[in-house]
């Protein structure tokens, strides 16, 4: 069974150890630097086999170049728009925005599959690795959806955003959503701000537990405010006022 280990980064990024105890193969989810993931490998013995990348940005790929070093069996997955600006990349994956793509990779036994989910930035893909048993999916999300959230639009636009987060949140409740950086303390106060009366927003807050991730796809459709936009035009109001929010 594939498990899921959060690797706190940098000041508040997360990385995330993926892990097949019966292998000792590892995968790696955004590593911003190398020495957290490093060290985190070597506690479990594990053998780096891959690393997936949500989105370009340095503080998501910055360890990317030291952990695969001079060993030419680690694969590094991006979108297929993000050619030439993930260091190291060898899949080049051609996600739509509109349907979840098999990207032929099989970690632990378990399908992934890719969305691409702009907004943050151009290149942004969402990784979901399909559950057996009866388990939830695990998708990881990176900076377009945080827990209560969501990431800046550096290189997007509303509607692509708005699209993005629709798309995550249409899967079932209990989908585990792994995000990149632990933001959500602010966040709900963002949300309290913008829906006073949401009792959910309250009661979130107020049992928030020192690590935040993962969240599910039903504290996003209950608590998130740019989830719960209706419109595009809401969602680019919503997100004016977080960049100037000071609450």
């Amino acid at each position: 069974m594939l498990t899921i280990e959060p690797v706190p980064c940098l000041r508040d990024n997360y990385a995330y150890l993926l892990r097949d105890p019966g292998t000792g193969d590892v995968w790696l989810v955004d590593p911003s630097e190398a020495d957290p993931p490093a060290r985190a490998i070597a506690a479990v013995s594990g053998r780096l086999r891959g690393i997936l990348a949500t989105h370009h940005h340095h503080d998501h790929v910055g360890g990317i170049d030291e952990l695969v070093g001079d060993g030419g069996d680690v694969w590094v997955a991006g979108h297929a728009s993000d050619r030439g600006r993930i260091p190291r990349q060898t899949e080049f994956v051609e996600a739509n925005t509109d349907a979840w793509q098999d990207t032929g990779l099989v970690l632990a036994g378990r399908r992934l599959l890719g969305l691409h989910i702009p907004g943050h930035t151009r290149g942004a893909i969402a990784w979901r690795l399909v559950g057996e048993g009866g388990e939830p999916d695990d998708v990881f999300t990176g900076d377009t959806l945080f827990a209560a959230g969501c990431g800046r639009l550096f290189e997007g636009t509303p509607a692509q955003m708005h699209m993005s987060l629709q798309q995550l949140t249409t899967l079932p409740p209990s989908t585990r959503l792994w995000f990149g950086h632990e933001y959500t303390a602010a966040n709900l106060r963002f949300a309290a701000a913008v829906e006073p009366d949401n009792r959910a927003v309250a009661e979130r807050a107020d049992a928030l537990p020192g690590r935040t991730t993962p969240t599910t796809v039903a504290d996003e459709r209950a608590t998130n405010p740019f989830v719960r936009a209706d419109s595009v035009e809401e969602l680019a109001t919503r997100r004016r006022a977080k960049d100037e929010f000071r609450g």
